[in-house]
């Protein structure tokens, strides 16, 4: 068991290796959002915040007409390309299309390897994640005011005293 252990890291090694080192040409790349459905927000009022004590004031206006609830997402198109098929990488959790671009500590992801050896790649933020649209929210679009931080909560003016 330990034999083939051994000889199974060597071999995800020298292929991940050998990958690394070769440029990735691609003919064409772009993005594209499918599904989800149109939400109407109307009758809010218009409100009025700055950002900064001192800052000029700006309009939030939530009324309009939203697109909510599709899926993003992002294509790669090997100039070499050897599949017959597409790959769609499709994540899990609450992870989004991003797991597959790089691993935790830096090195090329699987989206890499598979352009190098000529796939195309369709990468994918389920709903809800990355850049994907969230579902609709019910009326009104935030509830009360908007709070904006800009000081420490430690700070003695937050505490009531001056800051």
């Amino acid at each position: 068991m330990k034999k083939w252990t051994v000889a199974a890291a060597l071999a995800a090694s020298a292929w991940v290796g050998s990958l690394s080192a070769e440029p990735i040409v691609l003919s064409d790349m772009g993005s594209f959002h499918i599904g989800g459905e149109k939400f109407v927000i109307s009758g809010e009022p218009v409100r009025e915040v700055r950002f900064t004590p001192t800052g000029v004031p700006a309009k939030i206006d939530p009324n309009g007409t939203y697109v909510v609830g599709q899926m993003y997402v992002q294509y790669f198109i090997p100039e070499n390309r050897k599949g017959a098929v597409p790959l769609l990488l499709w994540h899990g959790g609450g992870l989004t299309g991003v797991t597959y671009e790089t691993t935790p500590d830096g090195r090329p992801g699987w989206l890499n390897d598979f352009l190098r050896r000529g796939w195309a790649v369709y990468n994918s933020d389920a709903v809800e994640r990355g850049r994907s649209g969230w579902p609709a929210t019910s009326k009104p679009a935030w509830p009360g005011e908007p709070v904006l931080v800009t000081r420490c909560a430690t700070s003695p003016a937050v505490q009531g005293g001056e800051g």
